[in-house]
């Protein structure tokens, strides 16, 4: 799913030069990165892209003995819609032979989890069941790379949002590689990023050119036919052919409510008290869909309303920024197949999941103004239901009312409220895209 803040763009443009790149503050005084990991995982979208963008730190660390595990999300049979050539499964068995090829002299595992291509994002449940394991199974000093969670193309957003995701609540270290935003970016996209430089001698370059060539399918027309054109092209190629380039994934942070969760498990009582049961029913009763393919809570805290999200959704995500709070999330789900958490800021933004119901309880209260307007938008932007619930009490670390916040959120451009419903305790509304 891409939404309309994506940045659209086609493999065949020539993009920004280079040598633009390289001149670029952010690219000339980045330092090189120090990290040496006790292992290596290394989590890509399609088959060549860990070859593209990490291939560098995968032969490194084959060199020094260090374990290096391959997870790839899809078998890249989309990369030739249309082709005369190669149908799907065709080309995703030969994409899976140019891997393994590329792969071979690294004695790297590969793991295969065989998602659609270019819905990845439609499958994230999936996904973080496959990988979480993985992420929590390195050694404390192991590192995770993924494709940049605001690389452009959707199955890449989606693979480093989740896996970034995981790595920060399992305190593993975590850093991203763009590809395609070499093509579609503009020098100043990394400034202020904490870009590493990953340097690579004569020789790695020489033995990354020999892995990315090994790819025929994807730097090769499959034919004449314009549907066969090759889709990583010379220009786009140049991106790859010196020394690579990550951004750092940030990491966890202490948040004012840890120690409340440390100290209570449920500091609000959120699992029995009435306000807070009564209210639950109220918000399931609010939705105008009976059913909804995944609902994210923002704020999820123990996760009591979104385990009753599972049961009208497909899928039901909580994300929260306290790591204890996740804890007692995760025993709040225990048991729900369809219902996870993950750690996440509300600044940022909503997951890069195939999102259609976003609720906000109690949250909205504590976020600064301009985040709490961003997930309003995001949410509009994504085509989602918006259901907003807060108290309607004081408190000496409320930054805003409830009144205050859905005022702010009923006047955002192009969303309609479809549900109101005001009480002494607390107020709720749906808003939905105009």
């Amino acid at each position: 799913m891409v939404t309309s803040g994506a940045p659209r763009f086609d493999g065949q443009d020539a993009g920004t030069p280079h040598e633009a790149w390289l001149r670029s503050p952010a690219m000339r005084d980045a330092p090189s990165l120090e990290h040496t990991p006790g292992e290596l995982l290394v989590v890509a979208a399609h088959p060549d892209d860990e070859v593209l963008g990490a291939f560098g730190s995968m032969q490194e660390a084959a060199r020094r003995g260090i374990p290096v595990t391959v997870v790839v999300a899809t078998d890249g049979e989309g990369s030739h819609p249309g082709s005369p050539t190669l149908m799907p499964r065709a080309l995703a068995a030969r994409r899976r032979h140019e891997q393994e090829t590329a792969l071979a002299g690294l004695g790297a595992r590969i793991l295969r989890l065989g998602m659609p291509d270019g819905a990845v994002d439609a499958h994230r449940r999936e996904l973080v069941a496959a990988v979480q394991p993985l992420i929590a199974a390195l050694p404390d000093d192991g590192l995770v790379l993924a494709p940049w969670a605001r690389d452009g193309h959707p199955d890449h957003d989606a693979v480093g949002d989740a896996v970034a995701a995981i790595a920060r609540e399992a305190g593993r270290h975590c850093a991203w590689a763009p590809i395609w935003a070499w093509l579609w970016g503009e020098p100043g996209l990394l400034d202020g990023l904490p870009l590493r430089r990953v340097p690579l001698d004569a020789s790695a370059r020489a033995a990354k050119a020999a892995a990315i060539a090994a790819h025929r399918s994807q730097v090769a027309p499959l034919s004449g036919d314009p549907a066969d054109r090759a889709v990583l092209t010379p220009a786009m190629l140049e991106r790859f052919a010196g020394d690579e380039w990550l951004v750092l994934a940030p990491r966890a942070e202490p948040m004012p409510f840890d120690e409340r969760y440390l100290a209570e498990g449920d500091p609000w009582s959120t699992r029995t008290s009435w306000y807070e049961r009564r209210k639950r029913a109220a918000v399931l009763a609010a939705l105008p869909d009976e059913r909804y393919r995944l609902a994210v809570e923002v704020g999820c805290g123990t996760a009591a309303l979104t385990a009753e999200l599972a049961a009208r959704c497909d899928g039901a995500l909580g994300v929260d920024a306290s790591l204890p709070a996740l804890a007692e999330g995760r025993r709040t789900l225990a048991g729900l197949p369809n219902a996870w958490v993950e750690h996440r800021a509300a600044a940022d933004g909503l997951p890069a999941a195939d999102v259609d119901l976003v609720v906000l309880s109690e949250l909205g209260s504590y976020l600064d103004a301009e985040v709490l307007r961003g997930l309003v938008e995001e949410s509009r932007d994504r085509g989602a239901h918006l259901v907003l619930c807060h108290w309607r009490g004081e408190g000496d670390d409320m930054l805003a009312s409830a009144e205050q916040v859905h005022t702010m959120a009923g006047s955002v451009p192009g969303l309609r409220r479809v549900v109101e419903h005001r009480d002494e305790a607390f107020l709720l509304d749906v808003l939905v895209p105009a």
